[in-house]
């Protein structure tokens, strides 16, 4: 199987063959650098389709290793043909791949170097283990360089799977230990499904054509703080508890975080690394203070404090004398349209929505 590469000559551009669809939208090389998310957002987005005769080694492997960045061997131990069915969403730094099959298989995957697969089942039928252990709806497995699994399907199964090289996680500070599987919240494997189903949706729809740059940024955005809750078993693993915070501790160093985060001549610059180093405890404590205290992780709850402030300067703003533009620079925003997909997102009407409100006043 070959997947044509495509060159794009307008934002959204679809090609076709006989075997994969490809939507490529917003190409680097090819638009203003105004398109671009710096900060490694979304570079890239490319929608595959794929139909696989597993028969068929040399294709199978190639897939994989486009895909996964895995060394993967197939065995199959019932009669017939088997074909593999997957779709993927590649936003630049992290893939999206959902894959389908029916049969009793095994598959033996090693992931290769500079690469991570974090992948859960969606619904499986049989019985499917990986390695000797059982697969409940929440288990989640975590692929990372160097290691080898193996997964025995027993009857129809779907994966969602997603990768990314092992310097994003570093950038974001996630530190992850311990085995390779674990259960992780429920709550996370809805998103993570709600996410995929929304975005292959409008790629099979051809709907990307609606959505704008700061959707694609949002879309990414969600992922990333879905699958930060789904790393935390690895993050908070029993097997390196060394720096697991009282609660005393934790309420300290959500303080020192806050004024950090708030003070307005740090908020724009202020990263995880730096903020462990100020406070004089690990990225890992930091993570762990926010996402105990408020369900997020410092990235977003950093991202909301300069949302809020934004909102409030929209709105003691004067429409005539203001703009989205010059107010989102003074708060660190330059990317508009990732920045207004964020906070419609947040609170529900756009930036120039806000600005544009009557103001109250208070009467005596």
């Amino acid at each position: 199987m070959t997947v044509q590469k495509v060159q794009v000559a307008h934002i959204f551009a679809i090609a076709r063959d006989a075997l994969s669809d490809r939507v490529l939208a917003f190409d680097q090389d090819t638009y203003p650098q105004d398109f671009g998310f710096v900060d490694g957002g979304v570079t890239a987005l490319a929608f595959d389709r794929y139909s696989i005769d597993l028969a068929d080694e040399d294709t199978l492997e190639n897939f994989y290793l486009e895909q996964t960045n895995t060394n993967t061997r197939f065995m199959q131990f019932t009669s017939g043909p088997a074909i593999l069915s997957a779709r993927s969403i590649d936003f630049g730094d992290i893939r999206l791949l959902q894959v389908s099959g029916d049969g009793r298989h095994l598959w033996t995957d090693t992931m290769l170097a500079r690469e991570w697969r974090f992948a859960i089942m969606v619904s499986a039928n049989g019985g499917p283990r990986i390695g000797q252990s059982g697969i409940s709806g929440t288990t989640a497995h975590l692929l990372r360089p160097g290691e080898t699994a193996e997964l025995f399907t027993n009857g129809r199964y779907k994966t969602l799977e997603v990768t990314f090289t092992e310097e994003f996680p570093k950038k974001l500070g996630w530190n992850c230990r311990g085995g390779q599987t674990s259960d992780v919240p429920e709550g996370a494997v809805r998103n993570l499904a709600a996410i995929a189903r929304e975005s292959f949706s409008a790629a099979l729809n051809h709907d990307f054509g609606d959505w704008s740059l700061g959707t694609l940024a949002d879309t990414r955005s969600k992922l990333i703080d879905t699958l930060e809750i789904a790393l935390q078993p690895w993050a908070l693993s029993k097997n390196h508890d060394g720096d697991v915070l009282s609660r005393g501790a934790r309420a300290d160093v959500l303080r020192k975080a806050r004024r950090l985060l708030q003070d307005a001549d740090n908020n724009f610059c202020v990263s995880v690394e730096a903020l462990a180093e100020e406070i004089g405890v690990s990225k890992r404590s930091i993570f762990q203070a926010f996402r105990q205290e408020y369900g997020i992780g410092p990235r977003r709850f950093r991202e909301i404090v300069r949302l809020n402030a934004l909102r409030a300067s929209l709105y003691r703003s004067e429409p005539d004398n203001s703009s989205v533009t010059n107010l989102a620079n003074d708060h660190g925003f330059s990317e508009l349209g990732r920045m207004a997909g964020k906070y419609r997102s947040l609170f529900g009407e756009l930036p120039s929505e806000t600005l544009k409100r009557p103001r109250q006043r208070w009467l005596n």
